[in-house]
């Protein structure tokens, strides 16, 4: 069962969006103000692509700039009946809301064009250092973001979650003394350890929601984000004990890695495929056209969708690999020795990893506007 009390004295939340403090830990700002505490509200993003809840509102979303200075001034009153007066925005980068899709299995996934500034395509180290520095200058004895599945599973929660969780890390190794709690906000069915607000300060969160009128609407005794789930302002809001472990370290690396098995599974289908022959008079190498098409295929989608060449030279690494053991082999002995569509596979498909590594990033969504420019 959660505890009922939260005495920190100096506490760092860390958003992604302007309205998550108030929808998330309104309660928890509205206590601490109550109770003489220092709270310091860090939001990565403007909400630049939000959607508006108000008809008259609707405009703004064609223009993120637009949306994202409203929604600044929204946050900036909802602080205001909350009483925090200490809150910026992350850095000089302004890293911009990424918005969301809905995937194939029916949650919450990045959307598939990103923005080089999208805070779900920025490296996770770049924003740390943010949060880094703002606990460098606070020096807050508790920090509260989201869970590590970012809540319901928007990505830029995600992202918060783990830059936070990394800065925590580095803040703790150099900070001398008692190291700060590390707090998430705990969602419906988890456990908690910690619970925050009720009537007393049911009226201050509802001013605060009040003030978010794009992104959220406000009854008498509930609000909602979403249609059909209201929840009452005196609800309680429930934070858990965390441990900003070491994952969003090797998060990358792990995202990388599934180039290995791939050029292993590339190269075996190369083998097996190969000499496949067109049943024609010229007997034409389908197989050959096949297998390369397909390490094209694979080679430049990896250069499109990742922001890195890690996963591409790990592809790479993978298919030689997978071709020295099967030119070793008696199986495939004849892959690399006396097969001269093998050996064109080989070469070939090499060739194309190399070149697609090298290549420049490709950004679809640049290549979009030139095109749309270019025929106004």
């Amino acid at each position: 069962m959660a505890k009922q009390t939260f005495g920190a004295k100096r506490i760092l939340l860390v958003h992604a969006h302007p309205d998550d403090e108030s929808l998330q830990t309104g309660h928890v700002m509205a206590d601490a103000i109550a109770r003489g505490a220092e709270v310091f509200l860090l939001t990565l993003t403007r909400g630049e692509r939000g959607k508006a809840k108000l008809e008259e509102l609707k405009s703004l979303e064609a223009n993120r700039a637009a949306m994202g200075a409203f929604r600044a001034n929204e946050l900036k009153n909802a602080l205001a009946a909350l009483g925090v007066k200490n809150y910026k925005f992350a850095g000089t980068r302004a890293y911009l809301d990424s918005g969301m899709r809905i995937g194939n299995l029916g949650t919450p996934t990045t959307p598939l064009r990103l923005d080089l500034m999208s805070l779900a395509a920025v490296s996770t180290p770049v924003i740390a250092d943010d949060i880094y520095q703002t606990m460098v200058t606070f020096k807050p004895d508790a920090v509260i973001t989201y869970n590590s599945r970012g809540g319901y599973g928007h990505p830029d929660h995600k992202k918060a979650h783990d830059a936070t969780a990394m800065a925590l890390r580095r803040y703790r190794k150099n900070v001398k003394g008692k190291k700060p709690q590390f707090l998430v906000i705990a969602e419906p069915g988890e456990r908690a350890t910690i619970s925050v607000g009720g009537e007393k300060t049911a009226e201050l969160k509802k001013a605060a929601l009040s003030a978010h009128a794009s992104q959220v609407t406000v009854k008498r005794d509930t609000f909602s984000v979403f249609d059909g789930v209201e929840i009452r302002f005196d609800q309680p809001e429930r934070l858990r004990q965390a441990s900003p472990n070491f994952l969003p370290w090797f998060k990358p690396v792990f995202r990388a890695l599934f180039g290995l098995p791939l050029g292993l599974l590339l190269a075996y289908a190369g083998a097996y495929v190969h000499n496949i022959l067109a049943d024609n008079d010229r007997h034409s190498p389908l197989g050959l056209y096949l297998a390369l098409g397909a390490t094209a295929s694979i080679a430049f989608g990896l250069r499109t969708w990742r922001n890195s060449r890690g996963a591409l030279y790990l592809l790479n690494a993978g298919m030689t690999i997978a071709i020295w053991w099967m030119s070793r082999h008696e199986t495939f002995g004849a892959f690399i020795a006396d097969d001269k569509y093998g050996n064109r596979y080989v070469w070939f498909a090499m060739i194309i990893c190399g070149i697609a590594a090298i290549f420049p990033k490709i950004d679809l969504a640049k290549w979009r506007a030139r095109t749309q420019r270019a025929h106004l």
